[in-house]
């Protein structure tokens, strides 16, 4: 493949014809359910003829006050005018750059500055910290309110525009600039085309078990690429519903009276939407399958998924720079999970039919079956690079392949199961300790809610194996770090066990569920409690 490493493309005509779009996701589901619910929010309504109008204007809105090629940069929670932004600005020839609301306002106006963005799209909880910032973000020209606030309003300029299907883009020109997470390291830029996004859309709306009119809660921040998960809903013409926070009540709530069909939740939500008070009372007569991802699924978390919501599960594996899935871990082999063979809920999935997975060593030679390697996949849906990093680019990919960074390894049926992040590998006293494998041994205690592991400095043996542990409700003081000490050593080798533990209220998570462990390496002195075992 060829890496970009700046925003641009061809004039989206080739000789073969009109290559897909992100915005003709919209375009088609109107030509063939205009009057279907596009999406629901609140009180709120869309169809799917009524979202590409908006779409429309709002592209051309957008055209009248940035240029192609230009970033337009959202701050805001879920809302209607969010999924709008994911096509519009896409379909103006921009790249909607994505910004988490979670992050303080002077790192929200950093990545503003990287992005070198000249459209800020504002929402009203936010308007007056980025206000507060503006000369922080230089390229910054106009900041449009979604409520009334900013330079313009957005309602007023969609108002003005007309709604008419705008100059198509180029395919390779970007449409999304999504800055990941930072689990490992600074935030990086990766940029998705529409080839890209239309690609893994497309694969996993082929993947998905989606039946036609299927009712989708999204229950994630829209700030995220995990997002693209409302456009293979609505490559389906599929109705997506939108909450602005997840609860459980609201969630319950929702599913009864939106008639939900299928949703996404990561493994820590489902757990705790199990343990909500009358939960084998409420009315989920319609759910037929939840998605997850970020992390695995206890075994004894999907078998009660499975009695107490009376569902299927399914699991999806991506990132950022992927555009969405690239492995997919069916329905048919959660059932046979919860039914007994739970080695399965150790995989991530089988590569999609749409992506050419390798697992590969450090000589970028093929691995037999079952042992480690690092991932590397070849597809449509691979990023392009990274905004304003050439030389990482050039890192992440080797004659064509892109290096995922994470160790896994396949068995024979094709299932692949990460065992660690190549960056979360810890190296103590000349051995290799997968993080993974740690914390599946701590989950199996008792009295351990949730669990990461991690390496730390240590002057003996160049790393040192430490574990960062979350106790469940009703065994706060029962068990001490010697109890996770003695625990993990009947179950590990001994240079594998932790030797430095610590309690804390909770795991810091980013807002796709994943553990953001360089927060934890970063702050151990904010712990409740500290042993290290020599």
């Amino acid at each position: 493949m060829t890496v970009k490493s700046s925003f641009g493309g061809r004039d989206g005509r080739t000789d073969t014809g009109v290559p897909m779009l992100i915005s003709d996701i919209v375009e088609y589901a109107a030509r063939k359910r205009p009057d279907r619910v596009a999406l629901r929010f609140e009180d709120e309504t869309v169809t799917f003829a009524a979202l590409r109008d908006r779409v429309r204007r709002a592209a051309n809105a957008l055209r009248a006050v940035a240029a192609p090629g230009d970033r337009v940069a959202v701050l805001s929670g879920n809302r209607p005018e969010y999924v709008e932004l994911y096509y519009a600005v896409p379909a103006a020839g921009m790249a909607l750059t994505f910004l988490n609301h979670r992050l303080h306002p002077d790192e929200i106006a950093a990545l503003v500055a990287h992005a070198e963005a000249s459209v800020l799209v504002v929402s009203g909880e936010y308007a007056a910290a980025m206000a507060g910032l503006r000369d922080a973000m230089p390229t910054v020209q106009l900041v449009v309110g979604l409520d009334g606030d900013g330079d313009r309003s957005y309602a007023g300029m969609l108002a003005d525009a007309p709604a008419t299907e705008p100059p198509r883009p180029g395919e390779d020109s970007v449409g999304w600039l999504v800055y990941t997470s930072g689990t490992t390291g600074r935030p990086k830029g990766v940029m998705l085309t529409h080839r890209n996004l239309v690609a893994g859309v497309a694969g996993s709306a082929a993947s998905w078990e989606i039946p036609d009119g299927s009712v989708f809660l999204f229950c994630f921040p829209l700030c995220h690429v995990g997002g693209y998960a409302v456009l293979v809903n609505h490559l389906r013409a599929c109705t997506v519903g939108l909450v602005r926070s997840y609860d459980n009540e609201t969630f319950l709530r929702l599913v009864a009276e939106w008639k939900v069909t299928q949703t996404g939740l990561a493994p820590t939500m489902i757990a705790f939407l199990l343990g909500h008070p009358g939960i084998e009372d409420r009315d989920l007569g319609t759910l037929e399958a939840i998605g997850y991802g970020a992390s695995a699924i206890p075994a004894e978390v999907l078998r009660r998924g499975m009695d107490v919501l009376g569902c299927d599960f399914y699991q999806g594996f991506g990132m950022s720079e992927t555009g969405g899935n690239i492995l997919y871990f069916g329905t048919a082999e959660h059932r046979r999970a919860a039914a007994g063979e739970t080695h399965l809920l150790a995989a991530a999935g089988r590569a999609m039919d749409t992506a050419d997975v390798r697992i590969v060593d450090d000589a970028f030679e093929d691995v037999p079956d079952g042992e480690p390697g690092e991932m590397i996949v070849r597809c449509d849906q691979v990023t392009a690079g990274y905004w304003r990093d050439p030389e990482l680019t050039a890192e992440s990919f080797r004659d064509g392949w892109f290096r995922t960074g994470d160790v896994v390894r396949r068995d024979p049926d094709g299932m692949i199961y990460i065992v660690d992040r190549i960056k979360d590998m810890i190296v103590t006293g000349g051995e290799n300790v997968a993080s993974r494998e740690v914390e599946e041994v701590l989950y199996r205690h008792p009295a351990i809610a949730d669990a990461a592991v991690f390496g730390v400095p240590d002057a003996r043996w160049g790393e040192a194996v430490a574990a960062a542990v979350v106790v469940r409700p009703g065994h706060a003081g029962a068990i001490a770090a010697d109890d996770v000490i003695a625990f993990a050593r009947e179950h590990l080798g001994g240079y594998k066990v932790p030797r430095k533990v610590e309690f804390v209220p909770e795991l810091p998570r980013n807002v796709a569920g994943k553990v953001l462990k360089k927060d934890l390496r970063a702050r151990r002195h904010e712990v409740t409690e500290v042993q290290e075992v020599s």
